[in-house]
């Protein structure tokens, strides 16, 4: 397994992903919850979303390991743990998917959203504690998986784009087994005949979201901790606790578009590089040092 991480390292995680989270969501799949072959009925899906996280990182550092020695390990754990950006950032990656969800739930269902959210500020709070504690528990170490470790290492070979798609399905693909487990993807269980409409939505939906999140750790000097934050603003958007509270009759499909919106302008204002700063004899297609386990000319 060393020779594949040195090699190939974004393989060996992915290959070590699937068996570890493969295990972790096992019982849930297994369970009543899904698809009831043990006769147990579990209370919650939140502990295994956590466990989840903390193994994807572990498993980032493990392959890094492997990889880079303990170089890329220090080089990656600076990029966890890289606090000191503009506070700007912050802002933005809280509020950026909230707002746009809120903005496309006004444009599509009239300004109706607005007075409710207004009547109800103690929702804001609940909404903030909730993000910051998702933001801690499980999306800052998801992130520090597929963002500072996948991302990280096919954008230089790829190019920023195509970098999204691939991580967008790698993410997809590890988190397949919830599709079939209830509250794994949406609240309740998925019904049989959704499910083909699930899968494909686990894959394509999220990719205008990864798109602004290369953008944002490409500019915010690659703070897996600001990309994190992100991913907590977007289970805030997508929520049952924000947009169905203020606009029960909105269909939250539309939330999706809104983020293509975003993306779209994302793309076209950095004229689809997603700040991603090249070195000049770099070529994508072109397999990259980074790659072949060589730190001496990986992006800063």
């Amino acid at each position: 397994m060393r020779s594949l991480s040195r090699r190939r390292p974004v393989a060996a995680f992915i290959l070590f992903a699937i068996a570890v989270t493969g295990v972790v969501f096992g019982l849930p799949l297994l369970s009543v919850n899904g698809i009831g072959l043990i006769p147990v009925e579990l209370p919650a899906m939140e502990p295994f979303v956590l466990v989840e996280a903390v193994a994807l990182v572990l498993i980032a550092l493990m392959v890094t390991r492997m990889a880079d020695d303990s170089p890329g390990v220090r080089e990656f754990r600076g990029r966890i743990f890289r606090f000191r950006v503009n506070p700007l950032w912050y802002l933005f990656a809280l509020l950026a998917l909230p707002t746009t969800a809120l903005v496309t739930a006004i444009v599509v269902s009239g300004p109706g959203a607005v007075a409710e959210l207004w009547a109800q500020p103690e929702l804001l709070l609940a909404i903030l504690v909730n993000a910051i504690g998702a933001f801690v528990l499980v999306n800052w170490w998801e992130e520090a998986a597929f963002t500072g470790f996948v991302l990280h290492r096919l954008q230089p070979r790829f190019g920023p784009v195509r970098a999204s798609v691939l991580t967008t399905w790698a993410q997809a693909l590890v988190h397949v087994p919830l599709v079939f487990v209830a509250d794994g993807v949406t609240t309740g269980r998925v019904a049989a005949a959704d499910v083909p409409v699930y899968l494909v939505a686990l894959f394509l939906l999220p990719i205008p979201v990864r798109i602004v999140i290369t953008w944002l750790y490409n500019v915010a000097r690659q703070s897996i901790p600001v990309v994190g934050l992100f991913h907590a603003g977007l289970g805030v958007a997508t929520g049952t606790a924000f947009i169905p509270e203020i606009a029960p009759d909105f269909n939250q499909f539309w939330v999706y578009a809104g983020f293509a919106a975003v993306a779209a302008v994302v793309l076209t204002v950095t004229k689809g590089r997603l700040g991603y700063e090249a070195p000049a004899s770099e070529s994508w297609g072109v397999s990259h040092p980074l790659q072949r386990g060589d730190l001496s000319e990986s992006p800063s």
